[in-house]
């Protein structure tokens, strides 16, 4: 079976896997869960890559890689699925249903299947790191090192945000500033792409390994410019207005830095 021929299986799954979940999201009038179904789907189908071409790869290699993507699948699509049961529509959602108003279930079908498509960019990079049929090497250490400071960072950028919305005295209008959050406004997009730098190295002995370099390209355009940043701070700036916007002067965006102090 061609490259080809494995992506466009892929999005015939992927789409067919939204598509229902849209029905259940126009039925429960909540489309948060698709967050919870993108995390889950880029692993389920990287897996189900590099099953595809496992005797291009070095078996250790490919049990790493196998172990990664599971790893970072299981973790987020959890956190996400326990941030969603019981609660009202993610905010950014409610904000898309009221712009989009009587188009609503359309556009949300639409949005759906531009996730899709997502699982499947995102699980590309799978069918190139399986090519790699050198044996595990300085290159996969590297990568593996990255991987790690990429993960626990994001866990931590994570858990800090959970610990300051479960204070009882906290409300909505609060801006969290503890941990890696006084450092960056979205630590956790940061490490998110810090992870992903990490199978360049893991790849870049493979052919076409430097495809592999528009990962972090694309994915700093896809969560600052698309579906993370925009959308997270309007709604911020909504509910906390002007102590967000200092923290927007003060703090840097992305990538941490200092804290500035501006009036």
């Amino acid at each position: 079976m061609s490259t080809f021929e494995i992506l466009l299986y892929g999005q015939i799954g992927a789409s067919i896997m939204m598509f229902f979940a849209w029905v259940h999201a126009i039925w429960i009038k909540n489309t948060s869960y698709v967050d919870v179904l993108w995390a889950y789907g880029v692993g389920i189908l990287g897996f189900i890559f590099l099953t595809f071409e496992e005797q291009s790869c070095d078996p250790a290699r490919l049990a790493l890689l196998k172990a990664l993507i599971l790893t970072w699948s299981v973790r987020l699509g959890t956190y996400l699925l326990k941030r969603c049961i019981g609660k009202p529509e993610d905010a950014r959602y409610a904000y898309l249903r009221d712009w989009m108003g009587k188009n609503a279930n359309f556009g949300f079908l639409i949005f759906f299947q531009v996730q899709a498509f997502w699982v499947v960019l995102f699980a590309s990079p799978f069918l190139i790191l399986v090519k790699n049929t050198n044996p595990i090497n300085s290159f996969d250490h590297i990568g593996l090192i990255i991987w790690l400071i990429g993960f626990s960072g994001v866990y931590l950028a994570d858990k800090q945000l959970k610990t300051f919305k479960a204070d009882p005295d906290r409300t909505r209008a609060d801006v969290c500033r503890v941990g890696l959050w006084k450092y960056s406004r979205h630590p956790n997009y940061f490490f998110e792409w810090v992870l992903w730098i990490g199978y360049i190295f893991i790849g870049w002995q493979a052919p076409y390994g430097e495809w592999l370099l528009l990962i972090p390209v694309i994915l700093y355009i896809f969560l600052s410019k698309i579906t993370g940043v925009p959308f997270v701070e309007a709604r911020k700036l909504e509910a906390s207005g002007e102590d967000y916007k200092n923290y927007i002067k003060q703090t840097n965006s992305f990538f941490p830095g200092f804290p500035k102090n501006k009036n």
